[in-house]
């Protein structure tokens, strides 16, 4: 019958008690979690560039044809560096619903850095480019209380970047100079979550002074070395 053919999902309503606040992002985190790790092989397939924006760019397309391939019916768009309502600084990434109900504003957005020999690597947490820092000051994602990033290790590897990162984050808190932003040490470095084949999953809480909120971002890093 027709009816059995129609996709089962149907996006919940605004009004629906019944559906957690973050139903959909923990929908689009758990097929970003159940494909993710292809990605480094489909890139390497595909790698005629190591520039920041092409990777992204394969990593859209990427999640697309896996919703093609899947068989089922997934709501979401992923788009490359939705426009932000409050800022013109865009983020790398964006996952809109697929429904004319709802403004297409992302419901969650990620930003994209290279960790690399000739990357300002520094700059997924700090800085004028600053990933993180962007999401703190509302730069981006002033509309989410959850976003994320993706880290594209091109050198060293997941778990040395890793330290890194967590090392800058306690090195901004501890000196500390500039009263419009709060580095909070400990309270805001990443912790691992979980562990794919070349990804690892990671999660961490920052502070966003400008609204005296918080804001919770998913990190995963993918390692894409050359093999070459």
């Amino acid at each position: 019958m027709l009816k059995d053919s129609l996709p089962t999902y149907q996006t919940p309503r605004d009004n629906d008690l019944s559906v957690a606040p973050n139903f959909e992002v923990d929908l689009v985190l758990s097929f970003i979690d159940n494909n993710i790790s292809a990605f480094p092989p489909y890139y390497q397939s595909n790698n005629e560039s190591e520039k920041e924006n092409r990777i992204s760019d394969i990593l859209v397309h990427h999640f697309e044809l896996c919703k093609n391939e899947s068989g089922g019916y997934f709501p979401f768009r992923f788009s490359k560096n939705p426009t932000q309502a409050e800022s013109d600084k865009e983020t790398d990434i964006g996952v809109f619903v697929m429904t004319r109900n709802r403004k297409p504003i992302p419901i969650i957005e990620f930003e994209a850095k290279r960790f690399s020999e000739s990357s300002n690597n520094k700059e997924y947490v700090c800085g004028l480019r600053g990933g993180i820092e962007r999401f703190k000051r509302g730069h981006h994602s002033s509309h989410l209380k959850v976003s994320g990033m993706f880290g594209y290790v091109q050198s060293r590897t997941s778990s040395d970047w890793f330290e890194k990162v967590n090392n800058w984050i306690k090195e901004l808190s501890d000196g500390n100079v500039d009263k419009t932003i709060d580095w909070t040490g400990d309270k805001e470095i990443l912790t691992k979550i979980d562990s794919f084949p070349l990804v690892e999953k990671l999660y961490s809480s920052h502070t966003r002074k400008s609204t005296n909120d918080k804001i919770l971002l998913w990190h995963y890093l993918i390692e894409l070395i050359s093999k070459n």
